[in-house]
This record gives C-alpha cells, sequence and structure tokens, in this order.
C-alpha cells in the first residue's frame, strides 16, 4: 500500500468512525458540466431569469479553488436522513419533507468538522468544510467521487441509501487518489418523472423551477395556480419524485436522532399563521425553514390551508386577507376561495374593492370568474 492510499483508507475509517455515511475522493480541478447545465436550464426557462447566476457566481460554484486556494482534492460525503417514518397527515397539520424534519447539513458539518481537524492534526494538510449546495456544485462533485449518480429527478442516487441524502464536502491540499465513477443510471426508469404532481420533470434530470413544489417553498413568489391545486397538505419542502424511485425502496433507516434545528413530521397550519417573529424564529431555530423570511413560510402555510378545505381555519385565514403583504393578501384569499367555493364570492367582492395591488386584484377577478363558472 502506497502511503498517498494509506492516507485515504485512514481517512474514510475516520468518517465511518464520526457517522459519516459515504465519502468519496475526486480531485480539485474545474466541472466543467456546471455551465452548461446552468446555460441548457436557463435556456430553456426552467430557472427564471431573475434566479440565473452570474458569470462569477457560476466560476465559485464549479471551481473547488474558488473555496480553498491550495485545493488537490475534494472529499465528497453524504448523510442519510430516512428515518422510516411516514409523513403525517392529521387534519390541520401541513406536512414536513423529510430532508427538512431537522438540519441534517449541519449535522453532517459538524462530523466534517471533526474529521478535518483530525486529518489537519494527524497529516499537516490544510482543509475547508463546505456543506451548502448554494457555494458549491455538490452533485456533480458527489457523480465525480463515486458516492452517487444522478437520478432524472436530478437529485444524487446513492447504492446503499438510495436518494434520501445531504451532501458536504471537504476541500484539502492532500493530493489522494481518485474513486472512480459509479456505472450506474436509472435504466430507462420514468417513475419519479411520472409520480411529479406539476409536472416539472417534464425533461429527465432537469427541474422547471417554475412548476416545483419544492423551489417555491424557500422562494417569495407567486405560486403558480395550478401549483398550488397540486400542492395539497405540504408545509414545507417535496420529494414525491423520490418517494416513487425504486431505488428508495426497502431502505433500512438510519438510527441516529439529530437535534439541530428539529422540527418534526407535521406542523399545525393554525400556529404558523399567526407567529409573530420572536416567535417564528425560536419554533424554527437553526432549521431551514427558520432561515427564510417568514411571510415565504406563511404563503407556504397558506396553499396548504386552502387544501385543507377546513372551516376551522377560516378566522385566521381571514386575517391574513388583511395581510400587508400582498403575496400573503394574495394566497390568502385564494385558500378562503378554496374552503368556501362559491360562498366565498362577497368577501371576494369586498377585497376587490378594497385591493391596491393591480395582480392581487387580477387575482381576484380570476377567482370570482371561477365562482361564476361554477354558479
Amino acid at each position: 500500500m502506497t502511503m498517498q492510499s494509506g492516507i485515504k483508507s485512514t481517512i474514510k475509517q475516520r468518517a465511518a468512525e464520526l457517522g459519516i455515511d459515504g465519502i468519496g475522493v475526486c480531485d480539485a480541478s474545474p466541472l466543467d458540466e456546471v455551465q452548461a447545465s446552468y446555460e441548457f436550464a436557463v435556456g430553456r426557462g426552467y430557472i427564471p431569469a431573475d434566479l440565473a447566476p452570474s458569470a462569477r457566481t457560476l466560476t465559485k460554484l464549479a471551481t473547488p479553488t474558488q473555496h480553498l486556494r491550495q485545493a488537490r482534492t475534494v472529499l465528497s460525503a453524504y448523510e442519510a436522513y430516512y428515518t422510516g417514518e411516514d409523513p403525517a397527515c392529521e387534519p390541520g397539520f401541513g406536512t414536513v419533507a423529510r430532508y427538512t424534519r431537522a438540519n441534517y447539513y449541519e449535522d453532517l458539518r459538524l462530523r466534517l468538522r471533526a474529521l478535518a481537524a483530525s486529518m489537519e492534526q494527524e497529516f499537516g494538510c490544510k482543509t475547508k468544510v463546505l456543506c451548502c449546495y448554494v457555494t458549491l456544485a455538490e452533485k456533480p462533485l458527489a457523480a465525480k467521487a463515486g458516492i452517487g449518480f444522478y437520478g432524472q429527478h436530478g437529485v444524487i442516487v446513492t447504492p446503499r441509501h438510495g436518494s434520501f441524502v445531504v451532501l458536504g464536502e471537504i476541500l484539502t491540499d492532500l493530493d489522494l487518489e481518485p474513486d472512480p465513477r459509479l456505472e450506474a443510471e436509472c435504466a430507462g426508469c420514468r417513475k419519479c418523472i411520472e409520480a411529479c404532481p406539476t409536472g416539472a420533470l417534464r425533461t429527465p434530470y432537469f427541474v422547471d423551477r417554475n412548476l416545483c413544489i419544492q423551489a417555491h417553498c424557500g422562494r417569495r413568489t407567486v405560486v403558480p395556480l395550478p401549483v398550488r391545486d397540486a400542492w395539497q397538505n405540504r408545509f414545507y419542502g417535496c420529494t414525491t419524485c423520490q418517494d416513487a424511485c425504486p431505488r428508495n425502496l426497502n431502505l433500512e433507516p438510519v438510527g441516529r436522532k439529530v437535534v439541530h434545528g428539529f422540527v418534526g413530521r407535521s406542523v399545525r397550519l393554525l400556529d404558523v399563521l399567526t407567529l409573530g417573529d420572536c416567535e417564528f424564529n425560536e419554533r424554527f431555530k437553526d432549521n431551514q425553514i427558520g432561515m427564510r423570511e417568514k411571510n415565504i413560510i406563511r404563503r407556504c402555510a397558506l396553499i396548504a390551508a386552502g387544501n385543507s378545505r377546513s372551516d376551522a381555519m377560516m378566522e385566521d385565514l381571514d386575517a391574513c386577507a388583511h395581510d400587508p403583504d400582498p403575496m400573503v393578501r394574495r394566497h390568502a384569499l385564494w385558500a378562503i376561495w378554496k374552503v368556501k367555493g362559491v360562498a366565498a364570492r362577497a368577501l371576494l367582492d369586498k377585497a376587490l374593492k378594497q385591493e391596491q395591488d393591480p395582480p392581487v386584484a387580477a387575482e381576484i377577478k380570476t377567482l370570482l370568474d371561477g365562482i361564476t363558472s361554477l354558479a
């Protein structure tokens, strides 16, 4: 065994001892495919123009040495988060996607920091830990390092834990032998594409963010009406495409309990609609949900509340319909329309007379037209 392979073996053994579920090695050269992938997605309109990354951002996403100048090697790692719990279906509650029921990213980051510290101490190397997909293109690195392959849903699939994983990296100036890429693919399966409730996966391996429920959850957007109808009782996140993937069937649940940013399987929707700023920050502390603007999360809850068709939330929906934020008002009025149907006409007529925001007024007219067609 060469010294290089001995160091790599030691690092992988230490990673396993630290509870890191998978780790692979690749070189730190630029990822040429990143720019082409983004250009294709922007050209097709899958990434809205206002979200298109700048040339500088693309360079940082695709170039590990932009984050550690001396980097020679990237250790790509993952943490599995499938616990075996089914989504919650209690009336009045919104479901939380598996990946954000706790802050698995932070849990993996801490494990990677411990590994990086041991590498620095034992091998005298430089390291930098990353665990944030908006900083470095993690999925191409994971594929390059052989820990997984791209599913047609655009998510990395690992042999042992399927696609229910979060990714992170250690950049280092150690010069380690790369691991081979996995010789695996979806082999013609289209289950994820067919399962997507909004048709956001019509081009394999690319996600149309205009239609993707997951993409809307964290952005300040007006969610298109067909996407709202398909939203069902989701509070935050969507993994329908992953749930349909044959590679995720019969997975062995992980036993670890992650306490960072723990939210759980579901959230009571009424609680979210009425949370103040301090309460919101405390309720979702250290979770990705809490890193979003509060009104974005309230909007998500309003869509789930509308799809619940429950009169129990009408008082709070009415309060949200008078919110200063046009985005909140718009989705609250839609939720009332979903709950009350034809009986919402008088409330919508009144709201239209008072509405000063033209886009909101236009949607109210659309909702009233829908009522007229039902009458």
